[in-house]
């Protein structure tokens, strides 16, 4: 398997995107490269990283959005 369509292969698995049959040859892949293996628990962990610092938009900006798409719902019917 190439460097980058292995990488590209990881990344995926990591968001649970892969096929059995991309999760069977990577579990192959991964079975005989510990590199690849630190590879994919550094995704992993950047996932936990990034997931946990996401942030909801507050009340007051959602009010406002909901707002002025409401003013502005009939300028598109023209």
């Amino acid at each position: 398997m190439k460097t980058n369509s292995t990488l590209d292969l990881l990344l995926l698995h990591a968001y649970g995107e892969t096929t059995l049959e991309e999760r069977e040859l990577l579990a192959a892949e991964l079975s005989e490269n510990e590199n690849l293996q630190e590879e994919l628990m550094e995704m992993v962990q950047t996932k936990r990283q990034l997931n946990s610092q996401m942030k909801s938009p507050s009340e007051t900006s959602l009010r406002i959005i909901m707002e002025h798409s409401y003013k502005t719902e009939h300028l598109q019917e023209i």
